[in-house]
């Protein structure tokens, strides 16, 4: 997490750095856990491709949501989701990959945002 917070810093991305830092500040107040039946069945929920696909769908229409608000782009989204799966991958792989899944539906609705738009400018034309 602390490469993504220096990439942040220099890309000038401020916003997304003090929320990259917020988070490992609180990763360093969480003591581990040790291992138990409940801890075992959110691990259980999180193995689950339909709840991941399900979760995937509804940040992608948050996400276009956010864009059509002129407040955030999907691609921009996607790429910030993108760079926090791999800085999670680092500590915890299955979440990463998660993530990354996720980054990878909003890229994929970001091109397909883009491709509409650009069908629309050729029709008008």
């Amino acid at each position: 997490m602390r490469i993504a917070l220096s990439m942040l810093d220099e890309a000038g991305e401020a916003t997304a750095a003090a929320q990259v830092q917020a988070a490992i500040d609180s990763l360093g107040r969480v003591d581990p856990a040790e291992p138990d039946e409940g801890l075992l069945a959110e691990a259980a929920a999180l193995s689950d491709p339909t709840l991941i696909r399900a979760m995937g769908g509804a940040l992608s229409v948050l996400g276009v949501l956010m864009a059509r608000r002129g407040e955030i782009g999907v691609d921009e989204l996607a790429n910030i989701l993108g760079i926090y799966a791999v800085t999670t991958a680092e500590s915890a792989r299955n979440e990463g990959l998660i993530l990354g899944y996720w980054a990878g539906m909003l890229r994929d609705v970001a091109q397909c945002i883009d491709g509409q738009s650009g069908t629309k400018e050729k029709v008008a034309e």
